[in-house]
């Protein structure tokens, strides 16, 4: 007598690597969640100024672009997308009045970040230099972001009330500020269908700011973050947020697929560029070196300007967003395996976790100097690593999530 044996059915490879696709219900895209993460990551490694392994995975090694930059066009996103939803059943002024109610809870936080920082500088056990000066690692030079000799109140009113001082590791907030009062507008503009238009204006500012960089307010984040520049990429975020199932139904045609190739071969394209980067603090053996150091310094300053935006590095800034959720999309389940716990949740409270990094960097600060050029690699790994997760760990728990916007 023979026994029957069965055999189980095995996937061939094209199955099991089919099995990896994003496939996950719900309206909510996570990976759009694990892209905020990322930028998150990236923001506070920069601004816990220590070098470690995290610097070499995120300090433009992927392309010339920063996490603030992602942390913008992907909030530009979200308020696009989810907006568009919401004025299926509310009226615009109702939205409005929301987005301008969510700008002032943020500029209150804002003010707030500034008061304890300015009481915590005159305690004299607490050591503020790090989110009270801006340092240049290279030269050693620092400015202090602080006045440093007597005001009189009607002063210390202005430059508070007008943001003109505060840490520059919450610089961008004030220009979140800024983005989300002019947000209805741009709503208006997408609703009634006129995203050419939009897109249009938003460019001529852009391009004005290139050929003739002007501060619109008075505040000090417009040194690192100038309004005329940055608004350009919240915009086209919002416009690519407000047409996503348009934009994913053309990436499945032919055309699509040729633009989504030439974005793919942009970022790769950069990705060569990067590693050809002159930064000082970077271990040489780490770079390429085929590029001379003063064709790549000309490139990076003039065409892939870091604070007024190049237009390469627009271009590099979407054109890398693209290749990675592309790579999401059809890697979801061994990346999600792999970080997606770590990166999800912090993607899923980007903001309220932006807003209390910089305690958690003035805390590392009490005990770590801050030091570019000291490669201790092993301990200053460990430091970013307790930086993030205890991030990590308050964005989970949600700590003072009732008075902290997110």
């Amino acid at each position: 007598m023979v026994d029957t044996v069965s055999v189980s059915h095995r996937p061939s490879m094209r199955e099991q690597v089919r099995s990896w696709h994003y496939a996950v219900p719900g309206r909510r895209d996570l990976r759009i969640d694990m892209l905020r993460g990322i930028a998150l990551v990236m923001m506070v490694v920069a601004h816990t100024e220590v070098m470690s392994v995290f610097n070499i995975f995120t300090w433009e090694r992927f392309g010339l672009t920063t996490g603030a930059e992602g942390f913008v066009i992907l909030s530009g996103f979200m308020l696009g997308f989810l907006n568009r939803q919401r004025l299926a059943k509310d009226l615009l002024l109702t939205l409005s009045w929301n987005l301008w109610r969510r700008a002032f809870k943020i500029y209150q936080v804002n003010i707030v970040i500034i008061l304890i920082i300015l009481l915590l500088s005159h305690l004299p056990w607490v050591n503020t230099f790090e989110v009270t000066h801006f340092v240049d690692r290279y030269s050693g030079n620092a400015w202090s972001l602080f006045p440093t000799t007597p005001q009189i109140k009607e002063t210390w009113f202005n430059i508070i009330l007008f943001l003109e001082i505060g840490p520059h590791q919450t610089q961008i907030l004030g220009l979140y500020i800024c983005l989300l009062l002019a947000s209805p507008l741009f709503l208006w503009f997408l609703y009634a269908g006129r995203v050419a238009w939009l897109i249009a204006l938003s460019l001529a500012w852009y391009v004005s700011y290139q050929l003739w960089p002007v501060r619109v307010t008075a505040a000090e984040f417009e040194f690192a973050f100038p309004v005329m520049a940055w608004q350009f990429i919240y915009v086209l975020g919002m416009c690519c947020g407000w047409y996503k199932e348009e934009l994913l139904s053309l990436a499945r045609t032919v055309p699509g697929n040729i633009a989504v190739g030439m974005l793919v071969a942009f970022a790769l394209g950069m990705l060569f560029v990067a590693q050809n980067h002159t930064n000082p603090f970077m271990p040489p053996t780490l770079l390429m070196h085929v590029i001379p150091a003063a064709d790549f310094n000309w490139f990076y300053h003039t065409l892939a300007a870091k604070n007024g935006l190049g237009p390469f590095r627009v271009i590099n800034d979407f054109s890398l967003i693209v290749s990675v959720y592309l790579l999401l999309t059809v890697c979801w389940r061994p990346i999600e395996r792999l970080c997606g716990w770590f990166l999800i949740p912090l993607g899923q409270h980007s903001l309220y976790t932006f807003i209390i990094h910089v305690f958690v960097v003035l805390a590392v600060s009490q005990v770590v100097h801050f030091d570019l050029w000291q490669q201790s690699w092993i301990r200053n790994t460990l430091v970013h690593a307790f930086a993030l997760g205890v991030l990590w760990w308050m964005a989970k728990k949600e700590i003072g999530g009732r008075f902290i916007p997110n």
